[in-house]
């Protein structure tokens, strides 16, 4: 495993070597050089030399001065860590690079060797604390005591350019030569909203050096990286305004009213009647009006978003629309059995017996729909489209049979029980199919900033909460499935 250093210039090699040591023996990882253009064979062997003269035998090879290609180098080269050099001339393809690579990278603005003391290492403010301590310990072997200020950074009243221009000015006030600045950051560095603060000081201090941070690390990283690449160039992210204003509708429609309940009983009455008349149609086009899939994307928002208020009020939602549907077509049923002999259809058996591939359409319909409220241009028809045969015909299904007194288990399935058991996966596949959408789309919690509160939590404790949620309802939708793939080789 090595720690690489970037080299485009013979500057960035003497400004950058005394860092790739030092972090090469906190880390112990191997030391080595990269050097940008394959022309540049000279500044290799000097990089070798300057290696050599401090007693290190790392490697120095050469790569084109090309984004992808550096990727590529570092992973072929088993990167751990990589340092960058600032430079004014290269620095969009420094931003490039520390934006994509999947290995942690620190890039650097140096203005002397690396602080021995932690009486010399600065964090932004008290939130970045945590997060600085980690990583002075990991890569200099001490720990950061100061801060430029306290919380300063938490003003959201006041705007980006003036928080810019504080923060250089802290630097000037507040620090000497010899003292560093680390400045964290996660996966994605230009998405968070400390990185254009950052950039500045980066090329405007003067007299600390400033050192971002990034937290990617790894193959899986690395993985991740190139695939949210190559999904910004099928569909670009979503901007920071489009996000807030996705989260406030779904947030919104997760809230339980008469509203609510009505459409939903409305849809479950109407599905019953495309049922009894065995119509796919009627029942396709009964769920265009069930609001039903709104609350289960607002779950899947309080996955990404790791927020447990929300997720309880679409749960709570989700079940007042369960009872809806079943209630509604529970009496729509008496009804029918008042006029006319009840009579199971097909369309009802067909909701009877859940297979294993009923779980393809929970999942499938839910990213589909969950990635066109995503996109401003997409019909939001798709959404009450994608749950069409998922939830409300079943829900419809089991209140029909319920009323007709249909128990018996047949060939042909199992009245109620068989209806109400694929609604409850559906509802759980939809879920977490949404959540990965909508994680992956830019609505997700940022744990690289720890301290800041998110919905009367901390960001790493509501991290924590998603991720062990999340994973309960994976591990309960794969119980459910080994469940039915036992009970279809008992039938077969």
């Amino acid at each position: 495993m090595n720690v690489i250093l970037l080299v485009g210039s013979q500057k960035q090699l003497a400004d950058g070597l005394p860092w790739l040591l030092r972090f090469a023996a906190s880390t112990g990882y191997a030391p080595k050089a990269l050097v940008l253009g394959t022309d540049h064979r000279t500044l290799a062997r000097l990089a070798e030399s300057a290696l050599a003269e401090h007693g290190s035998n790392g490697a120095v090879d050469l790569v084109e001065t090309n984004v992808d290609a550096v990727i590529a180098k570092l992973n072929a080269e088993r990167c751990r860590l990589l340092l960058m050099v600032d430079d004014v001339d290269d620095d969009r393809f420094q931003a490039s690079v520390f934006e994509r690579c999947g290995v942690k990278s620190v890039w650097l603005s140096v203005k002397s060797p690396p602080p021995d003391s932690d009486k010399h290492i600065f964090s932004l403010d008290d939130a970045f604390g945590e997060t600085t301590n980690l990583i002075s310990r990991r890569l200099l072997q001490t720990h950061a005591s100061l801060q430029l200020d306290h919380v300063w950074l938490n003003d959201k009243t006041t705007d980006p350019q003036t928080l810019i221009d504080k923060a250089v000015q802290l630097e000037r006030q507040r620090c000497d030569p010899g003292d560093l600045v680390w400045i964290p950051f996660g996966s994605s560095p230009s998405q968070e909203s400390h990185y254009a603060l950052a950039r500045e000081l980066l090329s405007g201090s003067t007299n600390a050096s400033i050192g971002l941070v990034s937290s990617k690390e790894g193959w899986d990283r690395s993985l991740l990286s190139r695939v949210r690449y190559w999904a910004s160039h099928v569909a670009e992210p979503m901007d920071r305004d489009a996000r807030l204003e996705l989260a406030n509708t779904l947030q919104e429609g997760s809230q339980p009213n008469l509203e609510f309940l009505g459409l939903i009983s409305a849809a479950a009455m109407l599905a019953a009647f495309g049922l009894l008349q065995n119509s796919a149609a009627v029942i396709i086009g009964a769920m265009l009006i069930a609001p039903l899939m709104t609350p289960i994307m607002g779950a899947g928002l309080s996955l990404a978003h790791g927020n447990r208020p929300l997720f309880r009020t679409s749960w709570l939602t989700i079940a007042i629309g369960f009872l809806g549907a079943f209630v509604s077509s529970f009496l729509f049923g008496l009804l029918v059995r008042i006029v006319q002999e009840p009579v199971v259809t097909p369309e009802m058996w067909g909701r009877c017996n859940p297979s294993p591939l009923d779980f393809c359409v929970g999942l499938v319909g839910g990213m589909a729909a969950s990635y066109a409220r995503t996109r401003s241009h997409l019909s939001s028809a798709l959404a009450g489209a994608a749950i069409a045969a998922a939830l409300v015909p079943p829900i419809a299904t089991a209140g029909l049979q319920a009323a007709f007194g249909v128990w018996e288990s047949t060939e042909q399935g199992w009245p109620i029980f068989g209806p109400l058991i694929l609604v409850s996966v559906n509802v759980l596949t939809i879920m977490i199919g949404t959540s990965f959408v909508l994680y992956a789309r830019g609505l997700r919690i940022d744990t690289s900033v720890p301290g800041r509160n998110n919905n009367g939590g901390g960001k790493q404790t509501g991290s924590k909460w998603a991720t062990r949620m999340t994973v309960s309802l994976v591990t309960l939708v794969l119980l459910v499935l080994v469940w039915m793939m036992h009970l279809e080789r008992l039938f077969l």
